[in-house]
């Protein structure tokens, strides 16, 4: 799952600091951003469901309202929602 959710957060990381903004001028840019939040909930999954057991559990309950809170804001920019999100980069050009 952690691997999975790297696989996912890597474009949208690259996407956010710019380094890759071939792609920006697409349909639907706005879901590359949100690609990276899923990834990033993903992680969040992955971890905490390693501390579901032993004396870290308090971790499991700081990482799940992460994954859900990523999640529920990546599926909003992955259907082109939360401009606010988006880096600051990315909404200057789209004024020009």
């Amino acid at each position: 799952m952690i691997v999975i959710g790297a696989a996912f957060a890597l474009p949208g990381a690259l996407a956010y600091a710019g380094l890759w903004r071939s792609w920006s001028w697409a349909r639907y840019p706005v879901r590359w951003f949100g690609l990276f939040w899923l990834g990033v909930a993903l992680v969040c999954l992955g971890t905490a469901l390693q501390f579901t057991n032993g004396p870290f559990v308090p971790v499991f309950f700081v990482l799940m309202p992460a994954f859900v809170l990523c999640g529920a804001l990546g599926f909003w920019m992955a259907f082109d929602g939360a401009r606010w999100a988006t880096p600051g980069w990315y909404r200057r050009a789209m004024r020009r």
